[in-house]
């Protein structure tokens, strides 16, 4: 499992616009520990790839995943990601896989 967690609504905006960008053309490419909010948990890396098809997440090293979806996968994602684009109390979560490989979940903390 890849847990993405915490941010608030602007730095949710970021990721959304993130998987936007991916979903224009497949050979896009975001390493999505490079954003600015993300903190990496033992130096993890995460690099997310538009694909012709859902493919999933796939290790590459101990440290360093690929998450690679077709287009139209890349705006699902984006669309389950809206709702944490406001402010709220308590601990929300949402899988965003929808392909093979380890579960995704985004978390507004570091628990689902």
């Amino acid at each position: 499992m890849v847990l993405l967690y915490g941010g608030g609504p602007k730095d949710v905006a970021l990721l959304r616009n993130a998987m936007r960008t991916l979903s224009g053309g497949v050979g896009r490419q975001v390493a999505l520990h490079d954003l600015p909010f993300v903190q990496s948990v033992d130096k993890c890396r995460l690099r997310a790839i538009s694909a012709e098809a859902d493919l999933g997440v796939v290790a590459r090293a101990p440290v360093d995943f690929e998450w690679s979806l077709g287009l139209e996968s890349w705006l699902q994602v984006d669309e389950q990601l809206e709702r944490f684009c406001e402010e709220k109390g308590g601990v929300s979560f949402q899988h965003v896989n929808p392909a093979s490989g380890p579960e995704i979940i985004y978390s507004t903390a570091r628990a689902w």
